[in-house]
């Protein structure tokens, strides 16, 4: 409409008419001031965003060290069931938790429909698109659970409870979140069902920092 109109304003004389020059200026300037305004917004609402998923990420944490991490056995024993079950694929879920002063206890978790099982690890198709749907679900999650904590974790199956290279990526490029390994049981293997989690952070440092989030399984 705004592009009409300032066509007809260029075809309304064929002589050069300085009261019209003057209102194609004031329409386009209008218009940049507009398009900045806009631009400004969304990238407020980015950095709010961005925000948020750290916030989440480590709430009122001041070290993953000085913080105690605690998972009911019923829902350790169903996680890594469930684990189990989906051998030799990799899984994904959802791990809530509640803040309680100086510790957060896990109560609920769901598998994440967003992410496919596979039997390797992959990194995402799209990094921008993987740190959005983090952000928008974690600010759902809180807000219709009523939850403190929110967590991405998934399986590794082979029982290695460190951070596989893509995990490293991932963290990496979010500059700051937490990543759950869940390990299932294999007993060809003795391999125990464990769980662990892993806080990273290079936002202020050259250097990631990386702090172990040891879980300590609790009788209800």
């Amino acid at each position: 409409m705004v592009l009409n109109f300032l066509k007809n304003l260029t075809i309304a004389t064929h002589t050069p008419d300085p009261e019209v020059d003057k209102i194609r200026i004031r329409v386009k300037s209008t218009i940049i001031f507009s398009s900045l305004l806009s631009l400004e917004y969304f990238s407020t609402k980015y950095k709010f965003y961005t925000s948020l998923i750290q916030n989440e990420d480590r709430l009122a944490m001041s070290s993953a060290k000085d913080f105690r991490y605690l998972i009911p056995e019923k829902i350790f024993k169903e996680i890594t069931e469930k684990a189990k079950e989906e051998l030799p694929n990799i899984i994904n879920f959802w791990i809530f938790a509640d803040r309680k002063e100086n510790f957060g206890i896990v109560n609920k978790y769901i598998v994440n429909p967003d992410l496919r099982k596979n039997k390797a690890h992959v990194k995402p198709r799209s990094w921008m698109r993987y740190k959005k749907s983090k952000i928008y679900n974690m600010r759902k999650f809180k807000q219709e659970m009523a939850i403190d904590i929110v967590w991405q974790g998934h399986t590794h199956p082979s029982g290695n409870e460190k951070l596989h290279a893509i995990d490293k990526r991932i963290l990496k490029y979010l500059s700051n979140g937490v990543m759950i390994i869940i390990i299932p049981e294999v007993e060809e293997r003795e391999q125990k069902a464990h769980l662990v989690g892993w806080y990273y952070d290079k936002r202020y440092t050259k250097k990631p920092i990386i702090e172990k989030m040891v879980f300590e399984i609790i009788s209800e």
